[in-house]
């Protein structure tokens, strides 16, 4: 009896070590990607689970180590090793240590290097991306004319969307409200709000009872270059006690499935990710970016959405108290953010008769005007008007063009006669076609 049970208690001990150095591998890198850009270059390893990685750089030579716990390198993965390659790498090599996979990138120079996790979604596995940054920009000096200073201080474009219109009349409720009609009221009314703020521009993806294909609304935001797409909606439900505004963003299940559309029907060709364009890239890679392009623009939508929706809660009653997620197809611009906004339930008595109001709708897109600049205020965009006032202007150097006066250069750019004399060493107000002048910070 004491032989059996020691029998069976060592095939047991057995069986517990057989199946933790069955895990003791938790992930495979299933594959490897390389592209190559100007500065830098992009490697995507895609591993069959979830793992922990360690990035750091060596010198003496230049290299970059990728440690990536309890992983090993596939098969398959191997064949490719012996082909990446890039301006900046040379080779890639792979050695199995006790913790798991050590991936060492041998370079040509010192880069930068930083990595990104990204998560499984229905075709790929986790992954991680590595981009090497390397090269050096040379300081320049940088001439501008008056001209060309005024275009690098764009204003913010908020694309406005009334949803619904046409034949599609939206939402029906008490009161004989329409959606339609409703929406688009409070649109051109945001749409007024927003461009009289100096730096904001609104551009409306419906001005009049038309009916518009969700997919061209947000054709017309990325043709205006908008920073910001405000979809405009009210609600209707069975029970006409449901009643409350609230504000949407895209879910992270949506995100997913739309990833593979823009992928599919070829969009991918137009700078959709921060200018950089996906048509030269293979489909992993491709959609690595345009994977955390989306969850970049996703996060930026969430914080819009809740400066939004503090504005609201002091016109409507809210239905939630924070921004909501969904797979809306007008929110699935991978490159621009965007909120929906529910306005109401016009099913509800309450809410319909506030919303036939003029002068309720004028205070709700006042509210919501009030939510997009405020958050704009604090995240202005680079190169636009709003984040030039913000910032101190550095010098910079301008060509004296046919007709220009000193005093007149002076004014244009709010500087003293006096210290544009000084700066420049000038000695009388003669100035010539083609002088540089440097042209001090305000």
């Amino acid at each position: 009896m004491h032989t059996k049970f020691r029998t069976c208690l060592n095939v047991f001990i057995y069986l517990i070590l057989f199946f933790v150095a069955l895990n003791a591998i938790a992930a495979e890198v299933r594959d490897i990607r390389v592209a190559q850009q100007e500065g830098v270059t992009r490697l995507v390893f895609e591993l069959s689970g979830a793992s922990d990685h360690r990035l750091f750089p060596l010198s003496n030579p230049d290299r970059i180590v990728l440690d990536i716990t309890n992983a090993k390198l596939s098969p398959s993965a191997s064949n490719v090793l012996s082909g990446l390659s890039s301006d900046v790498l040379t080779r890639v090599r792979y050695a199995r240590r006790e913790s798991g996979g050590r991936f060492v990138f041998d370079l040509t120079q010192s880069a930068k290097a930083k990595s990104t996790v990204l998560a499984a979604n229905d075709t790929y596995g986790p992954r991680i991306l590595i981009e090497l940054e390397y090269g050096q920009r040379k300081p320049v000096t940088v001439v501008k004319s008056l001209t060309n200073l005024a275009k690098e201080k764009r204003d913010i474009v908020i694309a406005i969307d009334p949803g619904h219109g046409g034949k599609d009349p939206g939402a029906l409720g008490q009161y004989k409200v329409r959606e339609k009609d409703i929406v688009l009221s409070i649109a051109k009314e945001l749409s007024n709000r927003i461009n009289a703020v100096d730096g904001f521009k609104a551009v409306l993806t419906r001005s009049t009872d038309i009916y518009l294909p969700l997919r061209d609304r947000s054709r017309v935001a990325r043709e205006a270059n908008a920073d910001l797409m405000v979809s405009i909606h009210a609600d209707a439900f069975t029970k006409s006690s449901a009643r409350g505004a609230s504000v949407w963003a895209l879910s992270l299940s949506g995100k997913s499935s739309e990833m593979g559309r823009w992928l599919a029907q070829q969009e991918s060709s137009v700078d959709l990710v921060g200018g950089i364009s996906l048509d030269d890239k293979d489909q992993l890679l491709a959609e690595v970016l345009l994977d955390m392009s989306m969850n970049s623009t996703i996060q930026m939508s969430l914080n819009i959405g809740e400066s939004v929706l503090s504005e609201m809660k002091g016109v409507a009653v809210l239905h939630k108290n924070s921004v909501q997620q969904a797979g809306f197809v007008v929110l699935k611009s991978p490159d621009i953010p965007s909120i929906l906004i529910e306005t109401g339930f016009v099913s509800n008595k309450t809410e319909a008769k506030n919303l036939s109001s003029r002068t309720y709708r004028v205070k709700l897109a006042a509210s919501i005007a009030t939510g997009v600049v405020g958050y704009f205020t604090k995240n202005a965009p680079d190169g636009t008007l709003l984040a030039w006032k913000q910032t101190k202007r550095s010098d910079y150097v301008y060509a004296v063009q046919k007709g220009d006066t000193l005093s007149e250069i002076a004014r244009r750019n709010n500087v003293s006669l006096g210290v544009l004399r000084q700066t420049n060493k000038l000695k009388n107000d003669v100035i010539w076609i083609g002088q540089k002048l440097v042209i001090p910070a305000g």
